[in-house]
């Protein structure tokens, strides 16, 4: 098996580049739950270090990338392929948060200059979503590290598609270093966006939590839009769909980077799962505590109540303990605020989905003159989720169980759409 996946799919099989090896196209994995990990997993930019052929021939490079993408000793992208490919790096650019990852989220973020690397930053999270023209004119590949967490309102995703299409517009070539998806491969979880909400968290049509790696959204988009150019992707090294935010604990485990300013360990990546919704409401999702998405609540919210409501629903894999904090930051800034700590507990049977809509439709019923979803046209919780209709059932005080059982067909539907484009 070759380190790296090319694009090239058929009905029945699909090619893996560089060694054009193929294979009968891959039966779903089952869902068995999260296995221990035994070897050392890495990323994409592991073996392209190892191996700094993979990387290609061309005469000049850009690479798209953040602080939170790094190697497995937790060094920054920019500077080992710098490293690599020495003055054929051009130009880096950058995602929401910017290259150091401090911007605050939907935070327009300016141009710079990156001191380690001596290289311009171009944003594609400001005045413009994709590099620069006079840029694509000067170089012969791109090359894309973003760390992404498996959710489709996580903007990196975007980012990294809104890049292919202008590289495949110039005829430049896409090299992903692909990365492990914290969440795992083997679940699948959420409509799809329907027409009229699309925005940079619902800009691709997968399922809220689709399962997928970066290199493999890559894969499925270059194939699905028939991008003229050729894709790569530097397969992770010794992942498993079954893995999940394990592969950061251990003696095997890799370097847990945040991948934006407030996703600051695994366990927030986990709780962001369901917490994100809480997004597209009026209670704080934790921002400006030390423990963001994590930590909900609001000056009018009664922790302990809700703890109890929230316990007795007696959700797989979770708790809820009350907590009283003041955001230094975002909603309720400096206001002394009521509401609760989430702590998953058990990885392999958490339902980040059911746990985040049954704790607004347990706030809501707690607090029916106080609880809102945020105005907007359309609203940012429809954004988040993809469609009216979720909120419309909320509001309409229908079941969070019954919710979840209307998105099946979508699932299967995707589950079968996407094998092709799966490398592991």
């Amino acid at each position: 098996m070759s380190d790296t996946a090319g694009p090239t799919f058929s009905r029945r099989t699909f090619a893996l580049g560089g060694g054009a090896a193929t294979a009968a196209l891959p039966a779903a994995p089952a869902m068995r739950g999260i296995v221990s990990v035994s070897a050392n997993v890495g990323s994409g930019l592991d073996r392209l270090t190892a191996r700094a052929a993979l990387a290609g021939s061309e005469t000049a490079y850009a690479l798209l990338t953040h602080a939170g993408a790094t190697d497995r000793q937790g060094r920054r992208s920019a500077d080992l392929v710098k490293g690599v490919l020495g003055d054929r790096l051009v130009a880096l650019l950058a995602p929401e948060h910017g290259l150091s990852g401090q911007a605050a989220a939907g935070e327009n973020v300016g141009d710079g200059h990156d001191k380690a690397t001596g290289l311009p930053v171009y944003s594609l999270y400001g005045e413009r979503r994709e590099p620069p023209a006079d840029l694509l004119a000067r170089i012969g590949c791109l090359i894309i590290d973003l760390q992404d967490v498996g959710l489709r309102p996580f903007t990196y995703a975007a980012t990294m598609v809104d890049a292919m299409r202008a590289a495949a517009a110039s005829g430049v070539r896409v090299l992903v270093l692909d990365r492990p998806n914290p969440l795992g491969g083997l679940r699948i979880d959420g409509p799809l966006p329907e027409p009229g909400f699309s925005s940079h968290v619902s800009a691709l049509q997968v399922p809220f939590r689709h399962g997928m790696t970066m290199g493999e959204i890559a894969r499925l988009v270059h194939w699905q839009e028939k991008l003229s150019n050729r894709l790569n992707v530097v397969k992770c090294i010794g992942w498993s769909r079954r893995f999940g935010t394990n592969i950061f604990r251990g003696k095997t485990a890799m370097a847990f980077t945040p991948p934006s300013p407030n996703l600051r360990s695994p366990q927030a990546v986990l709780a962001y799962a369901a917490t994100v919704l809480i997004e597209g409401t009026n209670l704080s999702e934790g921002r400006g505590t030390d423990r963001p998405f994590e930590t909900v609540g609001a000056p009018w919210c009664q922790g302990e109540a809700l703890a109890r409501a929230m316990t007795a629903l007696d959700l797989p894999g979770v708790s809820f303990a009350p907590l009283r904090f003041t955001p230094t930051s975002s909603k309720h800034q400096g206001q002394p605020c009521d509401g609760l700590r989430i702590e998953v507990r058990v990885e392999q049977v958490f339902d980040p989905l059911l746990t985040g809509l049954s704790l607004i439709a347990t706030l809501r019923r707690m607090h029916p003159e106080r609880f809102a979803f945020l105005p907007g046209k359309p609203p940012f919780f429809d954004l988040l989720i993809g469609n009216a209709w979720v909120r419309e059932a909320l509001l309409a005080g229908q079941t969070p169980a019954a919710i979840v059982r209307r998105w099946p067909g979508e699932v299967s539907a995707f589950e079968k759409l996407r094998r092709p484009a799966l490398i592991y």
